[in-house]
């Protein structure tokens, strides 16, 4: 293997994170989250709390456990056909913090199609990832959208 800086081994995690989701992988996509990770994308810029304030997802593991089941279920009908992906990431930053977390944030483009309809999303990704071994576990995603507070159409697979 090849010996890499933090911000390279970081980047590599958060490319594969995107690769999984692009392929539709979302079983191993979930391997990704530590036990007790957080998907979050919060409905308002700036947003704080996640609990007080309405979020347009707050997920922890066993939700997003249930969700990437719900994903393979024949009856998930919005999921028919299932709609493809493509995540674009730049402007990654690296920041290893006292407490051993490695903070992430990044510039996306996901964009989703789906029964002849495209959808672009667009934003920032902020991840707090506990280092293992050679990689990383996912702590806490946040994805802030840029329309984050306007009408959004219905989200039906993580990005």
């Amino acid at each position: 293997m090849l010996d890499m800086t933090p911000q390279s081994r970081v980047e590599a995690f958060l490319f594969k994170e995107a690769r999984l989701l692009d392929t539709g992988d979302f079983a191993a996509w979930l391997e990704l989250y530590a036990p007790e990770g957080v998907y979050w994308m919060p409905s308002q810029p700036g947003q704080t709390d996640p609990l007080n304030v309405a979020s347009i997802i707050y997920e922890d593991y066993p939700i997003l456990s249930i969700r990437v089941q719900r994903l393979f279920e024949a009856r998930a009908l919005v999921l028919t056909p299932m709609p493809s992906t493509t995540h674009m990431l730049s402007n990654i930053e690296v920041e290893e913090g006292d407490d051993g977390i490695v903070r992430a944030n990044c510039t996306f483009l996901c964009i989703q199609y789906q029964s002849s309809e495209q959808k672009t999303f667009a934003g920032r990704q902020s991840f707090e990832l506990e280092p293992v071994g050679d990689s990383y576990r996912i702590l806490l995603k946040r994805v802030d959208l840029v329309n984050a507070g306007g009408t959004l159409p219905l989200i039906t697979i993580p990005f």
